[in-house]
């Protein structure tokens, strides 16, 4: 279960992406006037608030900004490297998706296989296929395009 620290003033956008996160079952949400940098896990922060600007530059990756569309903003944001970015009338599902891109790309967030877990190479699920015999079935056809020629 990974935590997302919301630092957000507008509370009815915080209680309905909050509502979303715990709904997977995969978070921890946490309400927070200022985000901690030491507790693992993304954080969703308003980019209107200009103390947020310093935090980016330790870990830009780790965050999720709300922000209006204001041209010098956004070039600050981007500057600090800051790739998610959620428009303040964007609706809460669109923030959602941006906490689970942000979590995608931080590998931290990730706790490692453990000792002894096999991973398996080949997720297709299996499905018993029975195997053509060219001998049993000479009446095939392979077709390509209109003409269809008898496979020998």
């Amino acid at each position: 279960m990974s935590t997302v620290q919301l630092a957000i003033c507008n509370q009815r956008y915080a209680a309905a992406l909050a509502e979303l996160l715990q709904k997977d079952g995969e978070h921890h949400v946490v309400f927070v006037d200022r985000p901690d940098l030491s507790v693992d896990g993304i954080m969703v922060v308003d980019g209107n608030r200009a103390e947020n600007l310093a935090l980016f530059e330790r870990e830009p990756g780790r965050f999720v900004v709300i922000a209006s569309k204001d041209a010098d903003l956004l070039a600050r944001v981007w500057d600090a490297g800051v790739r998610h970015v959620v428009f303040e009338e964007d609706s809460a599902a669109t923030a959602l998706l941006s906490v689970i891109a942000a979590e995608l790309r931080t590998p931290h967030q990730f706790s490692p296989v453990p000792a002894g877990a096999r991973m398996e190479k080949n997720l297709a699920p299996k499905f018993p296929i029975p195997i053509l015999n060219n001998e049993r079935n000479s009446g095939l056809r392979r077709c390509f395009g209109d003409a269809c020629k008898p496979l020998l």
